[in-house]
């Protein structure tokens, strides 16, 4: 038995390995980068793990349908068709027109070109010196000089993330490496679909894919550029679009309502007709919505719309009421206090902030009172059915599949990964 031992125990330590390694790391989150959750992002830190998910993508993704990016420094008596014709690609007519604003007809010495093609498919060109950042970009055929004083050093690099969520959106967002910031704006992507506080389960799933802006090793902040979210059922994408989302059909995710006034946080009382009041003990209707969060939190307009009433309103304290157009009004209860500027008559945006969480009033605890009214009539709105949003043209939807067509590689591994 010892000769044996001795003589496969080199297989046999390295089968102890594996299963130590699945051990300590198949509990992970699933982040592409690896990284630890950073409270003020640092170029460099994630620098360290940034192409980590390359290695992994290469088994799913062919290589032959990836983007390939060549950087060239131009040296003495090559212009830009010279350079083109070393990687196969044609000079674009729009490169080669003289005019004013076209600042890759003339190019210098050492500026730094970056080619981003596939095969013998262009996709950009760009021009980079101390003086000027000129870019061209065959999905819209234009050329745009950036401002030096402005963005001319801003790098922008790209980014993926994503995570099973455990019990907490939030908390599976920070350990996927997403800032806290970025993590609002994801939510506010998929608002109008999904209510963080109601909705969300245990094995639920997330991905983006995100820009991340720096000016020199400061990071100045983000876009999303694609994200899913995978809720029970449902598989929910959003494409950005002139700082729009739309699903891959051209459909706005902007509903005409949002599904909460606040984020993140639970129902502690459903619209019931014939609910026991917790104070007075006693069956009274509740024809509204209770979203318990702490003392403070932003509450939201759910659409766009007047305030119509602002001021202290019985048992509802401190009160908001908003009209929506001619049928809809939602009604807004309890808050500590309001959101500076608020008066009647004011127009508000959908998700603008408009007070805080409180329990003035009639209320055992901070949280929104939150009514929805259909002509007046009390309607539970966890059971309606809002417009769909508004859908691109045939002409803007191409363009909009154009802008990601480089990056539809990544979203398909990333939808298979999660």
């Amino acid at each position: 038995m010892k000769e044996l031992i001795i003589k496969y125990r080199k297989i046999i330590i390295s089968i102890i390995i594996i299963f130590l390694s699945i051990f300590l790391y198949s509990n992970k989150p699933y982040s592409l980068y690896d990284i630890n959750y950073l409270q003020k992002i640092n170029k460099k830190s994630a620098e360290n793990s940034k192409d980590f998910y390359l290695d992994k993508m290469k088994k799913t993704i062919n290589n032959n349908d990836s983007i390939e990016k060549k950087i060239f420094y131009v040296k003495k008596n090559q212009n830009l068709g010279y350079i083109l014709e070393k990687v196969g690609i044609q000079t674009p007519n729009k490169i080669l027109e003289k005019k004013k604003n076209n600042c890759l007809y003339n190019i210098y010495v050492n500026d730094k070109i970056t080619i981003e093609s596939k095969g013998k498919k262009l996709y950009s060109i760009e021009r980079k010196n101390n003086s000027i950042s000129c870019i061209y970009k065959t999905e819209d055929n234009s050329i745009k000089k950036v401002n030096k004083n402005l963005e001319a050093d801003q790098d922008i690099e790209q980014y993926i993330f994503f995570n099973n969520i455990d019990n907490s959106f939030y908390k599976s967002a920070l350990k996927s490496g997403l800032s806290p910031n970025e993590i609002m704006s994801l939510a506010d992507i998929f608002g109008w679909d999904i209510d963080f506080s109601l909705e969300i389960r245990k094995g639920d799933s997330f991905g983006v894919v995100i820009d991340r802006r720096f000016l020199g090793e400061k990071y100045i902040g983000s876009d999303i550029k694609y994200a899913v979210f995978k809720n029970k059922k449902k598989v929910i994408e959003a494409y950005r679009y002139k700082k729009k989302y739309y699903n891959f059909k051209g459909v706005s995710l902007q509903k005409q309502f949002l599904k909460a006034p606040v984020d993140f946080y639970r129902i502690s009382s459903h619209f019931n007709k014939k609910r026991l009041h917790p104070i007075f003990k006693t069956a009274r209707p509740h024809l509204g919505t209770d979203y318990a969060a702490p003392k403070g939190t932003p509450v939201y307009s759910t659409g766009d719309g007047t305030i119509i009433y602002k001021g202290r309103k019985g048992g509802y304290g401190n009160t908001i009421i908003v009209k929506h157009g001619n049928i809809y009004s939602t009604l807004y209860a309890h808050f500590s206090k309001y959101k500076k500027g608020t008066y009647v008559g004011k127009k508000v945006k959908q998700k603008e902030i408009i007070g805080y969480v409180g329990s003035t009033g009639y209320a055992t605890g901070p949280h929104v009172h939150y009514e929805f009214r259909v002509r007046g009539i009390h309607k539970n709105v966890l059971k309606i059915k809002f417009k769909k949003g508004k859908r691109l043209n045939k002409k803007t939807i191409n363009k909009m599949k154009s802008i990601h067509q480089k990056n539809i590689p990544i979203y398909l591994w990333l939808n298979k990964t999660m």
